[in-house]
């Protein structure tokens, strides 16, 4: 049995965060020639969480550290890719993954602005999925954000203790959008 994420004390908070990640997903997948739609957000619980290959971001927030994975299943990488046999092929889809990744939470990191959440990414990184999942245990606050595409669900986990926070949307941020150059 599945447990939405949608019921409890912060149930519209949970809602907006679900709809925050979920749409910054299917914008990210579609930019990236992945026709992909969401389905209902649950709990991981005992839920397949990875494929064969997933990619990790560590972030940090407000009193709290949290972690974003993506993982897309092998038949929607062949697509992407040609041929996932070669191991010069799977290196190439962990960058691939842990750059998609890094978008992902980008993406969200900047949506969430507005509601002065902020949020600070690691570096992420590519690994193998079964791997991950023995060394990964699994957390009451892991959430499941399943999309379905032809070829495979892709797999979104999203761990972090964001019941407990508070969003105060103030209306404007000031964040970078898709194109700008950033000088450091």
């Amino acid at each position: 049995m599945r447990e939405e994420t949608g019921s409890g004390p912060n149930a519209s908070q949970r809602t907006t965060l679900d709809i925050i990640l979920q749409s910054s997903a299917v914008e990210l997948f579609h930019a990236n020639g992945l026709a992909a739609a969401p389905l209902a957000a649950c709990r991981v619980g005992g839920l397949q969480r990875y494929h064969e290959h997933v990619a990790l971001l560590n972030f940090a927030g407000p009193g709290f550290m949290g972690v974003l994975t993506l993982s897309i299943p092998d038949a929607v990488c062949a697509v992407r890719t040609g041929n996932t046999s070669a191991a010069g092929e799977t290196a190439g889809i962990f960058d691939w993954m842990a750059e998609l990744s890094n978008q992902l939470f980008g993406r969200v990191m900047n949506r969430l602005a507005v509601f002065q959440l902020s949020l600070k990414p690691q570096l992420p990184s590519g690994m193998s999925g079964p791997v991950l999942d023995r060394l990964r245990k699994r957390t009451p606050s892991e959430l499941l954000y399943r999309f379905r595409s032809v070829r495979g669900d892709i797999l979104v986990t999203l761990d972090a203790p964001l019941d407990d926070i508070t969003l105060a949307y103030s209306g404007s941020a000031d964040v970078a959008h898709s194109g700008d150059v950033i000088l450091f």
